[in-house]
């Protein structure tokens, strides 16, 4: 069972913040594997609950501590999976593709690909908003405290006149489903290709054209969890693929094996998958 509540952050902050998230899941005696795959955002969970959390991935096993505030962002490949055993209660940050950036001004390169205690990234007034949250009686409070800390980060921060062509660069990617290539896009934000990729990178944590692909996976991966019945040729074509080949080559990397065998083994779940879109 999961239950979520969402809600929009600050109007201020929407540029930067997806959307905050309140997720309660009971897996009511049964293992819950949830694969990290690739995805082009980064997110920032408050646990609010106590019951461990396992990592799991090719070097062993790893106990998360959850009492620590967790950032992960973007990822551009296959990362291992999250064992859930139990009741779980968290608050979801979801931020815009380079939302974080924007808002603490920090190369994404140095958080991508990675699960890193957001204390050691951000500061050690984060934990002052882990109490916030844990003493709040309902999302209205929990999202007023933290719009309070995002906005405070945000104002100590001179945004540049970059960031907007980046936000504007990865809204037309996700918009044209990978059909657009790197120049075209260049020319559409006023960019030097050269500028642009600089820029991206130090912004997003990734390239444009592996940005490109880490959203066409996950749209097309979404389209499949809600529409079983569709066949992967088809949602290849819909998604720009040159055929089926393409799309499960770019699954092995992504998630980290055929799509076949990876939605047998973990069995993506949508309220899951559109915290992305």
């Amino acid at each position: 069972m999961i239950n979520t509540i969402e809600s929009l952050p600050a109007p201020a902050l929407r540029d930067y913040i997806k959307c905050y998230g309140l997720r309660e899941v009971d897996t009511e005696g049964q293992q819950l594997h949830l694969a990290i795959h690739a995805i082009e955002q980064s997110l920032m969970p408050f646990w609010l609950s106590s019951t461990p959390l396992q990592h799991i991935t090719e070097a062993g096993i790893r106990t998360i501590d959850i009492k620590k505030r967790w950032l992960l962002g973007l990822t551009s490949s296959f990362q291992g999976y999250q064992v859930y055993n139990g009741r779980y209660r968290f608050f979801n940050v979801q931020f815009k593709n380079n939302g974080f950036y924007s808002i603490f001004k920090i190369p994404m390169p140095y958080i991508s690909d990675q699960l890193l205690i957001g204390d050691d990234v951000i500061g050690k007034d984060l934990q002052f908003l882990q109490e916030q949250l844990e003493e709040s009686t309902n999302m209205e409070e929990m999202k007023s405290a933290a719009d309070s800390y995002f906005l405070k980060a945000l104002f100590k921060k001179k945004q540049g006149y970059n960031n907007d062509r980046i936000t504007t660069t990865t809204n037309m990617i996700a918009q044209y489903n990978y059909q657009i290539d790197i120049k075209t896009l260049a020319r559409q934000v006023n960019m030097s290709l050269r500028g642009l990729e600089r820029h991206f990178y130090e912004q997003v944590g990734t390239t444009p054209k592996q940005y490109s692909k880490i959203v066409r996976f996950n749209k097309s991966l979404l389209l499949k969890t809600l529409h079983p019945e569709k066949k992967w040729t088809d949602i290849a074509n819909q998604y720009g693929y040159f055929d089926q080949n393409h799309l499960i080559k770019d699954f092995k990397v992504l998630a980290g094996s055929s799509p076949f065998n990876f939605l047998e083994k973990f069995q993506p779940l949508p309220e899951f998958l559109q915290e992305n879109f």
